[in-house]
């Protein structure tokens, strides 16, 4: 497999032969608001430009949406993205909306499992910030679904599961999708993302070091670290985390960056 960083939560994965762009965020620099009440690492977002053409990241077999907040799926995705390509979302109600916006071929991810092309993708339970009281109302005054997931990789064509976290803390479900599934590489949104002020909704440096105290064995693949305004985690200060823990199977790959397993 291999795993491309385009920026932020964005990159390309490449798995049983297949090209995936997960999490297609696609707009200039300052396109959208920074989010209120967080941390301030920059005027807007994204913080910084796409590092390559939109059209670069277009030649995919797929895309997957792990849920619909704007650093995730933003409205230039939603535009210049080619309708006949397969888009898969988490729920029958992001299903619904994003035919609304012309996709032709949408599919709901499952627990049990999603076919494609000599591909099976398992969907995996997130806590984007839904454990926590004062996050969930400011979820619900902003209007915005609390609700993401992650999504498990496995193809016969490849010697290796991968596992795509998703926008979650470390917690139990996280656990329990490596027990399930055994994967050898997870790749996990480790921004330290915050709303409101001091309230996770992804992990942060200290959440990888437990994962990766707990599960020794993985491969772990740092990815939207940068780009977003509420983050608290850059990739400077994650290397340097890194090494000072010696995370030595910690993978902080720079945008544009591939990594291959």
């Amino acid at each position: 497999m291999q795993f491309q960083q385009i920026r932020s939560a964005t990159s390309i994965v490449t798995f049983g032969g297949k090209r995936f762009l997960i999490d297609p965020m696609l707009g200039p620099a300052n396109e959208y608001p920074a989010v209120p009440d967080a941390p301030v690492a920059g005027t807007g977002n994204p913080t910084y430009d796409l590092p390559c053409p939109v059209e670069s990241v277009l030649d995919v077999d797929a895309v997957i949406a792990t849920h619909l907040h704007f650093d995730h799926f933003d409205e230039v995705a939603m535009n210049v993205l080619p309708k006949a390509l397969p888009l898969f979302c988490q729920s029958e109600e992001e299903a619904a909306f994003l035919r609304t916006k012309g996709f032709e071929d949408v599919r709901v991810l499952s627990c049990e499992g999603t076919e494609f092309e000599g591909v099976t993708l398992f969907k995996t339970e997130c806590d984007h910030g839904t454990s926590d009281e004062v996050t969930t109302i400011g979820y619900k005054m902003m209007q915005m679904s609390s609700e993401a997931c992650g999504v498990v990789f496995k193809s016969e064509k490849e010697n290796l599961t991968f596992y795509l976290a998703g926008d979650t803390v470390y917690c139990p479900f996280v656990d329990e999708a490596i027990a399930r599934y055994m994967p050898q590489v997870i790749a996990v949104n480790a921004a330290g993302a915050q709303f409101p002020l001091g309230h996770a909704l992804i992990m942060n440096q200290y959440d990888v070091q437990c994962l990766m105290q707990n599960h020794p064995n993985l491969d772990v693949i740092a990815t939207h670290v940068e780009g977003v305004s509420h983050a608290t985690v850059n990739r400077p200060l994650l290397r340097q985390f890194a090494q000072v823990k010696k995370l030595h199977r910690l993978y902080i790959p720079d945008d544009l960056e591939t990594l291959s397993f």
